[in-house]
């Protein structure tokens, strides 16, 4: 017999023992109390009792076991007991079953007791592969067995009170884990899983039995539910306090001294419920079951027409009642703010009494039928209202009652309204009545709807391209943000008062294309063409928009430098603000139809251009940033392509000659990127006489710029692009300078 053995493979394998000991709970050494838990798994328990002490019962024969628990592939796990002492151990037993295979385990263990020992260290230190390390209160065994043989260890004495957590990991070798307890020759087996920590506990006070039951077989939501813990025990003390976890997320939601409690469920489906309940000594114990909660058998809901409201005004107020079963003795309650006007307009056959706002429902009201009570409510003017500052918000509540089945619920849906001197501005746009010609006046009737409807977007389009400060707002105007989100709202059909739907976020597209008059987006200031026009000052955009999805609330916005004048020329459906330039496009715009806006930019030809004495060609570079967002999704996008242009008071040398009127002696920007015979004549008389060019800024044709103007026009090449077998062109940062040659 070998003991007190350290096997590096035998002790992971019996902390995984330990682990999977955890699930099962209560383990009774002398008057102690013993629990095992693995997860949610508890099981009290009782050690298997023996005279003998725990390294003789351990029996080490051949390098293994013999307690006739053994079993190949199985891991097995249970408390000891020494009838003559009264001390108690854990065993750890890996396979060891003649023909079981090769294996190895480890295994971590926290919280041992001071005076615990490996009692037996099955292999211990006549195996090198095997560790083992007890250093209370943490400890580490890894056993490594051959074919044929086993493992395992004794861990003791663990004492009347403790808490022993294993963590094992089973490499090889074992398949499945057991737990023995009670009767020594015909034990009972728990099966536990090879991964969850397990929880051994002792304690001198035995942990209460919990047991509960549920009011109602047929819970449904909002209906009060009892929930009854009285059966629940404790066999050496008294109970002192029940937990209540009602919806299985582990957290206790309610705390009572009494066993029984009502909670109301507002969702429907099935409910995981659990009661822990702690005796006076500190002890636990605790019991779940599931409940399924059905549909309301009567859904009451009220909807306000609005969610903000201005002193002295009026809104609409409707409760639906939608019983699934008949119900009979029926009442509605609303309570109201004080001072607050109600004007009944339909009371679906109830009789109604205004001084407490109640109806009566004489008759039964059949399942699947729908009652429907409407009333108007007027705020009280401003020096009226039962408050000293505004905004204040106010809260409309409600209760329906019926006697059979006998059900009290709270009316659902909308509940508060703000009252306030000016109207947010989604409510107002809501609640817009527009005017019918431009000689009449917009008004607000808070009685309408909360979805915005075609007329009221409409007027809001005018409302945002002219600036005009919409009513009841405080003379608030519309962003072009705003307005994106009502074209959002009024295309979605959803009620200014709730959040715009959630939608995958899309993939938008936004590219610009600049046509600039000279080459290389340059803007020539101060050039008059030959039809004495500004030509070479205006240039042309194009911004094309499309995406993966369908977005709602389009908008387009782009930065121009200040004082630079843009005339728009297509608007494809888009409705533009002149003054901040800026596009919304108020429909859907359908996945993967593309939007294009082309607009036309003026320099002013005033531009003033900084011009550099060690280079005479200085152009002033001008971006445009744009970006195309949408308001469902809530997401943007910066405009790609063309960012901007260069605007100078002169052209390159090339870009002149390709722009020379030979006819008539002078620039002429609207001819082409390709060099003609007679414009290299031309630059051959440039360069004989060491003439100036006009509009080149004082430059001249020399030697090696002649030769590319010359390959330019025997090639046939566009002046933008390269020459062939030529590493740059005109375009190119090393072809605008100003050496003249």
């Amino acid at each position: 017999m070998r003991v007190r053995k350290v096997s590096r493979f035998g002790l992971p394998l019996l902390l995984a023992v330990v682990v999977l000991l955890v699930p099962v709970l209560g383990l009774a050494q002398g008057e102690g109390f013993y629990t095992v838990s693995q997860g949610e798994t508890q099981v009290t328990i009782t050690p298997l009792a023996n005279a003998a002490d725990p390294v003789a019962f351990y029996k080490s024969t051949n390098s293994m076991s013999s307690t006739g628990f053994e079993k190949a592939s199985t891991a097995v796990l249970f408390l000891y007991k020494n009838t003559v002492n009264g001390q108690v151990s854990l065993f750890v037993i890996l396979g060891g079953a003649t023909g079981g295979p090769a294996g190895s385990t480890s295994m971590t263990l926290s919280g041992v007791p001071a005076a615990a020992v490996f009692q037996v260290q099955d292999d211990g230190a006549g195996d090198f592969r095997e560790t083992w390390q007890l250093t209370p209160p943490t400890g580490s065994v890894s056993w490594v067995w051959n074919q044929g043989s086993g493992d395992g260890m004794v861990l003791g004495p663990l004492g009347g009170a403790f808490q022993l957590s294993l963590f094992p990991q089973f490499t090889a070798g074992i398949t499945d884990v057991k737990f023995l307890y009670g009767d020594r020759i015909a034990p009972q087996t728990i099966t536990l899983n090879r991964v969850d920590p397990i929880i051994i506990a002792a304690s001198t006070n035995a942990q209460p039995t919990v047991s509960f039951t549920v009011s109602t077989s047929n819970a449904r939501v909002n209906q009060p539910i009892t929930f009854d813990a009285s059966a629940s025990k404790d066999p050496d003390g008294s109970i002192v306090k029940y937990e209540w976890d009602f919806n299985g997320d582990g957290v206790f939601d309610q705390t009572t001294t009494a066993p029984t409690v009502s909670y109301t469920y507002t969702t429907s489906g099935t409910k995981t419920v659990t009661v822990r309940a702690t005796d006076n000594g500190g002890a636990t114990g605790k019991a779940t079951q599931t409940i399924t909660v059905g549909e309301l058998a009567v859904r009451v809901t009220r909807t306000i027409s609005t969610s903000a409201a201005l002193p002295g005004s009026t809104f609409l107020v409707i409760v639906r009642m939608e019983p699934q079963m008949d119900v009979a003795g029926v009442g509605l309650q609303e309570n109201l703010p004080v001072g607050w006007e109600i004007k009944p307009l339909e009371n679906a056959g109830a009789a109604f009494k205004r001084s407490t706002v109640q109806w009566i429902f004489v008759d039964t009201i059949r399942a699947n039928t729908t009652k429907i009570i409407s009333y108007e409510l007027t705020v009280p003017a401003a020096s009226q209202l039962m408050t000293s500052t505004m905004p204040v918000c106010f809260t409309l509540t409600g209760t329906f009652q019926a006697m059979t089945p006998f059900m009290e619920i709270p009316v659902e849906g909308d509940a508060k309204v703000q009252i306030s001197s000016t109207l947010p501005l989604k409510e107002a746009i809501a609640h817009l009545v527009p005017r019918k010609s431009v000689d009449d006046q917009d008004t607000i009737d808070l009685r309408l709807s909360q979805k915005i409807d075609s007329q009221q977007l409409a007027r809001a389009l005018e409302m945002w391209q002219n600036d005009e400060s919409v009513p009841s707002t405080g003379g608030a105007t519309i962003t072009l943000e705003e307005m994106k989100e009502l074209a959002a709202y009024a295309y979605t059909c959803t009620p200014v008062d709730l959040p715009l739907p959630l939608v995958p976020a899309a993939h938008i597209n936004a590219v610009r294309t600049i046509l600039a008059p000279v080459p290389c987006n340059n803007v020539l200031l101060n050039y008059t063409g030959p039809g004495g026009d500004r030509a070479g000052s205006t240039f042309t955009v194009k911004v094309e928009i499309w995406a993966d999805q369908d977005l709602y609330g389009v908008g387009l916005n782009e930065d121009v430098p200040a004082g630079w004048k843009v005339i728009p020329v297509e608007n494809d459906g888009l409705t533009y603000k002149r003054s901040k330039t800026e596009w919304v496009y108020p429909t859907k715009l359908p996945a993967g139809t593309t939007k294009t806006i082309i607009y036309q930019v003026e320099v002013p030809q005033t531009e003033a251009i900084e011009m550099a004495s060690s280079d005479p060609c200085y152009a002033s570079s001008n971006d445009l940033y744009g970006v195309v967002d949408s308001a469902l999704p809530c997401m943007d996008t910066t405009v790609t392509g063309d960012s901007g242009v260069d605007v100078s008071e002169c052209v390159s040398v090339l870009v002149a000659i390709s722009r020379w009127d030979v006819e008539h002696d002078q620039l002429d920007i609207t001819l082409s990127n390709k060099i003609s015979f007679l414009q290299v004549q031309r630059a051959i008389a440039f360069w004989l006489e060491d003439e100036v060019v006009p509009w080149t800024c004082g430059q001249t044709v020399g030697y090696h710029m002649l030769k590319e103007i010359i390959a330019y026009w025997l090639t046939g090449t566009d002046i933008c692009d390269p020459l062939p077998a030529a590493p740059s062109g005109p375009c190119a940062p090393d072809a605008a300078t100003c050496s003249g040659g």
